[in-house]
């Protein structure tokens, strides 16, 4: 029996809540101080320290600082204690990006490597602070949901224009504050523990209009709105102890329920045994496209996701349809007009959509992030559905045994008839209405509960693999661990240049592509493989320089959904502040 698909199975049945996973990321953030401290001009002036602990060698680190409609960020500076920095600023209308190379010595030639690096942001937000006809309100996210790493610190000290009389102050969400007081009579310390990777948390406080002695730094908003946020925060605090109940009654449903799913996977779901034993892979294990491998090792088949779009795009660079011309600030690459005949549909339409948005020729990743939003999620459904060929009927029978799946899908019909009866039973009134009462909750309960399962339990719990799809998907996992493993890629390195192209695109199927990138420098650097050695080698090249995280911060950028932020913000929502940030 598969002990980690038991695992996967009762946790999932258990705990049917957000859970953030472990990032193997290759930085972790011990602790951040911040001071928020608002100006009576209307402008608020930003402190942040984080401590970022890095494992492995990167050129720096960057922080995003999201904006909205007028918003804009002046007087940026940055500290690097016990080190020398460079910095770099990538500004537009709705992000500006703080790139901090990072140094060991003072020629700046020697990249930090394995280290605990303080750094220190200074920034100032224009139009941040809003100022209605009562009152003025300070609606700050002091930690972004943008992060990859969790926090195990924060601390936070917002500094008013004025004395903390007649003001009012929220925590959205207050779970992980140790404690939040007025330290002295115009700061208020916040101190928390534990914030999980992409977590957001933020702070509201509103305070007399008088504090502002002018607005020339601030958002004028025409209406009262003291009332109308008090009214706000209340119904959010309502919302939280709804979602608290809504958890006490999914886990009491699931336990409930746990007795079906098991017995299902105890027909259907045990793993074939295979003949293969090896811990590793050197080599790619089979001839599968980009996009079959990310869904066969996610275990959700025909679920296409963003990473399984990233790797193909690395496909078509590594087969020469596009080549880069410049790396900096930006990536930019040009489509080399190959003849693209062989091509599938969902290869044809990046090409087409990447090529849209050249200009005499190059495309600018960055300037990608600037376009409509709406464009890029219509291309991206398509995308999808085209990618969705890829995986056909025939090729999931061969790769996967799922008897258990028709049977949860039979049982979801089967209550949903229930659920049919119930309400005939109730109309109708054929048993005592406080027996009706009671089984009407319980079928209520299970469900919703139910159907959730179906949606996120992955098609190997339920189902199997079959044989020869049980030893493909075990080939590539074995070939993660590979490429995420410095010591064994010394030991067994991959034959050439050209063939570490072929790994980065397979690895960003896999979802690793930023340890296989940390792992290529390192390699290059200890074998003192220079720039000249692959420059017409166009996947490593983009790799190397850069261009994985331009392209996910571009795209990433369109991914995000719109939102208004003009009038009275909700609770959670953050006027400004969040974002995020990370190595390179």
């Amino acid at each position: 029996m598969n002990t980690t698909k038991i695992l996967v199975l009762l946790i999932l049945l258990f705990m049917l809540m957000p859970v953030s996973l472990a990032n193997e990321g290759d930085f972790t953030i011990p602790s951040v101080i911040k001071d928020i401290t608002v100006n009576d001009d209307g402008s608020t002036v930003i402190q942040e320290e984080i401590t970022y602990d890095i494992e492995g060698s990167v050129n720096g680190v960057y922080r995003d600082i999201p904006l909205s409609q007028n918003q804009s960020v002046n007087n940026i500076s940055v500290e690097t204690p016990g080190y020398y920095n460079k910095l770099e600023i990538i500004s537009n209308s709705e992000l500006t990006k703080l790139r901090v190379w990072l140094y060991t010595d003072e020629a700046k030639t020697q990249k930090t490597n394995n280290a605990k690096v303080k750094v220190i942001y200074h920034y100032t937000i224009i139009k941040g602070l809003k100022v209605y006809n009562d009152i003025a309100e300070l609606q700050y996210m002091t930690w972004g949901d943008e992060w990859n790493s969790k926090v195990e610190y924060l601390e936070s000290h917002i500094i008013i224009p004025g004395n903390k009389d007649n003001t009012e102050y929220w925590n959205n969400p207050d779970n992980k504050v140790i404690s939040c007081e007025w330290t002295s009579n115009n700061i208020l310390t916040t101190k928390l523990k534990n914030i999980r990777a992409h977590e957001r948390f933020e702070q509201r406080i509103i305070m007399p209009k008088s504090y502002i002695k002018n607005t020339t730094y601030a958002q004028i908003v025409n209406t009262d709105a003291k009332n109308l946020i008090e009214q706000d925060q209340r119904s959010y605090a309502e919302e939280k102890d709804k979602d608290n109940l809504r958890l006490i009654f999914f886990f009491t449903a699931m336990a409930i329920f746990t007795i079906i799913p098991v017995g299902i996977y105890g027909l259907y779901g045990r793993e074939p045994k295979i003949d293969y034993n090896a811990k590793y892979e050197y080599d790619l294990p089979t001839d599968e496209s980009p996009v079959q491998v990310y869904v066969i090792t996610r275990g959700k088949l025909k679920n296409i996701g963003n990473d399984a779009m990233y790797a193909t795009i690395l496909d078509l660079i590594d087969r020469n349809y596009f080549k880069i011309i410049f790396y900096n600030d930006d990536t930019v690459i040009r489509w080399t007009n190959k003849d693209t005949s062989a091509l599938k549909e969902y290869e044809r339409l990046i090409i087409g959509f990447l090529s849209s948005y050249a200009v005499n020729g190059d495309i600018f990743l960055g300037n990608i992030a600037r376009q409509n939003r709406k464009a890029f999620q219509n291309f991206r459904k398509s995308w999808i559905e085209q990618a969705k060929e890829e995986i056909p009927p025939s090729y999931i029978e061969k790769y996967f045994d799922d008897k258990g799946l028709k049977i949860f899908q039979r049982i979801r019909h089967l209550y949903i008839l229930l659920v049919l009866a119930v309400f005939i039973i109730i109309f109708f009134r054929l048993i005592p209405s406080t027996f009706i009462l009671e089984l009407l909750a319980v079928l209520l309960l299970i469900i919703p509960v139910f159907y959730i399962i179906m949606w996120i339990v992955p098609r190997s719990i339920s189902g199997r693999w079959t044989p020869q799809g049980k030893e493909t998907y075990q080939k590539w996992k074995n070939f993660e661990r590979y490429i995420k493993d410095y010591s064994l890629i010394s030991q067994r390195p991959p034959a050439s240049v050209q063939v570490w192209g072929r790994y980065m695109v397979y690895a960003m199927a896999l979802g690793c592509a930023d340890k296989a990138t940390e792992n290529m420098r390192k390699y290059f650097e200890t074998n003192q493989i220079h720039d000249d050695s692959f420059n017409d080698i166009n996947v490593v090249f983009f790799a190397y320089h850069g261009g994985i995280a331009n392209m996910e911060s571009s795209f990433n950028t369109l991914s995000r959904t719109d939102s208004s932020t003009s009038g009275i913000g909700h609770a959670g929502s953050g006027g400004f502040g969040g974002g995020g940030g990370g190595t390179f």
